[in-house]
């Protein structure tokens, strides 16, 4: 009797799995028809969807991209006081030249290292529009060249002061001929 319980049991089972294994497999088929259909759709989206708005996109992300291309810190001046007063000899004339300069930057360190070494600044200033001629100071291109000077003078100075050489411009405010 034990073994026929067994088969029973057996075959029991094996009554029992069939309906579940086959509702199993049809889940298993239905996804499988649901990926494939959604990975077709997708693909024909992406083939055949127009070139319009791939240029769209494309450009936006060009305007994104040129919003972060701000500078992240902002300028800062840096005034140069009192304003430099340098006398020329002009023939038998004494000629003066009256300049207010600022210096742009946009670090802190030099602002700090200006401040700090102002005198040292002072004098190169001094010492570089005493060394131009007067004549070619009266002309835009003397002054432009003036300023890419004292410019680079400024660079060496914050070199070796303050080990930073963010010295972006040289600015006259002021400038004054007689």
């Amino acid at each position: 009797m034990a073994k026929e319980e067994d088969l029973k049991l057996e075959g029991a089972e094996t009554e029992e799995a069939k309906p579940a294994g086959k509702k199993k497999l049809i889940i298993i088929i239905a996804l499988v028809v649901l990926i494939l259909a959604g990975g077709g759709g997708a693909a024909a989206f992406f083939l055949l969807g127009g070139e319009d708005e791939a240029e769209g996109a494309e450009g936006e992300e060009a305007v994104a991209e040129e919003v972060v291309e701000e500078p992240p810190i902002p300028a800062q001046y840096v005034v140069l006081k009192p304003e430099f007063v340098v006398s020329f000899q002009v023939g038998t004339r004494q000629r003066f030249v009256q300049a207010s300069i600022e210096v742009m930057t946009r670090a802190q360190s030099v602002v700090d290292a200006m401040e700090l070494h102002s005198p040292m600044i002072r004098n190169e200033v001094i010492r570089i529009i005493s060394m131009q001629d007067f004549n070619s100071l009266r002309t835009a291109e003397g002054r432009v060249a003036l300023q890419q000077e004292l410019k680079n003078a400024m660079i060496k100075i914050m070199e070796r002061e303050a080990g930073s050489d963010n010295v972006e411009a040289v600015l006259f405010t002021n400038f004054v001929m007689q």
